[in-house]
């Protein structure tokens, strides 16, 4: 019955973990290039289940292995295309197929699929806040907000080449770490590539609205279902330990 405490209250855990995810994916859902999460679980504390000795045998018989808890072992990023969308704005650029950009960050180098871009007070390229869009030649400055893109990532300022957008893929998606909404961080594997590029588009996120309401549903029913019996545990619990106790 103890076992079945680990589990129940390690479900709810899991089920709660899982709900998390699904709400920000919805709240991103409308997220330049933001890629949706899912979250991993797997087994944790396997043990052998042992039958205890009996007269005739000196040892115990093996019966085989249990777990005692499933547990969150990881959110994973979902890397498949967003939609995308023609917004008309020369700044704007969006990948077709693999890769992300990359910015020159004050913490390093982070990677995205957002291509929603700016100019900053010093001419450079930059998108949000986050850092200046690296090129060929180091982070691009473009001295003028009259620029465009072609296919292959050729930057033009006022009609002239200044650079070609820095692209890169990864060996193993695992290890990208995700830094905040949309932004990563490599932990190695990086492999620069010629992505194709679209300019006057950007990215949707790859968030299926009715997929993760759907998810959330059943998140919510198995963690109240999970609730309930863990409830029923405790009651039995509680009985165990004060009335079976007086029995003589």
């Amino acid at each position: 019955m103890v076992r079945g405490f680990y589990k129940l209250g390690t479900g709810v855990m899991s089920q709660n973990k899982a709900l998390s995810t699904i709400a920000n994916n919805i709240a991103n859902a409308e997220t330049t290039g933001y890629k949706k999460q899912t979250v991993v679980t797997e087994s944790f504390g396997n043990m052998m289940i042992t039958r205890v000795k009996s007269m005739n045998s000196g040892a115990g018989v093996q019966l085989g292995g249990n777990s005692m808890i499933r547990t969150v072992s990881e959110t994973a990023s979902i890397h498949t295309q967003g939609v995308l969308k023609e917004t008309g704005r020369n700044l704007d650029v969006a990948i077709v197929g693999e890769g992300f950009f990359a910015l020159q960050t004050g913490d390093g180098v982070a990677y995205t699929r957002k291509g929603d871009f700016n100019v900053d007070e010093d001419g450079y390229l930059t998108q949000g806040d986050s850092g200046r869009v690296m090129g060929q030649n180091g982070p691009i400055r473009v001295g003028t907000d009259n620029v465009q893109f072609d296919s292959n990532g050729n930057v033009y300022a006022n009609g002239q080449v200044v650079d070609r957008l820095a692209t890169y893929t990864f060996a193993d998606y695992k290890q990208l770490v995700p830094i905040q909404d949309g932004y990563y961080k490599s932990n190695g594997g990086v492999q620069q590539i010629n992505a194709q590029v679209r300019g006057e588009t950007l990215e949707g996120s790859n968030v299926d609205m009715a997929q993760e309401l759907t998810n959330a549903i059943a998140a919510q029913r198995e963690l109240q279902a999970q609730s309930q019996v863990l409830k029923m545990y405790d009651t039995v619990l509680q009985k165990a330990t004060t009335e079976i106790g007086k029995l003589n």
